[in-house]
């Protein structure tokens, strides 16, 4: 069995400074209108969910927890793309 991905073009920000300066103040993911069912989640660096954007992320994280009472610390996260929004690999 031969599984055949398609290119995924997607240019993910690598970092943001949401401090209110109009200048990078949210997590950009270009091309991600490309995927209308996307699933993108934000983790923290020891595995906790700190953001997700159910199918149709606009660009505009500000870099806020999920129940946006508070900004994120500075620091390193992971993400994942789930481009069909369905947890498949094809």
């Amino acid at each position: 069995v031969v599984k055949i991905f398609r290119d995924i073009n997607l240019g993910v920000s690598k970092g943001f400074t949401p401090n209110g300066d109009g200048i990078n103040d949210t997590w950009e993911i270009n091309n991600i209108h490309s995927y209308p069912n996307a699933i993108v989640r934000v983790y923290s660096r020891w595995g906790r969910e700190v953001f997700t954007a159910e199918k149709g992320y606009q660009n505009d994280w500000d870099g806020y927890y999920a129940n946006n009472e508070e900004p994120l610390p500075e620091g390193s996260y992971y993400y994942t793309i789930d481009t069909d929004g369905n947890g498949s690999m094809d």
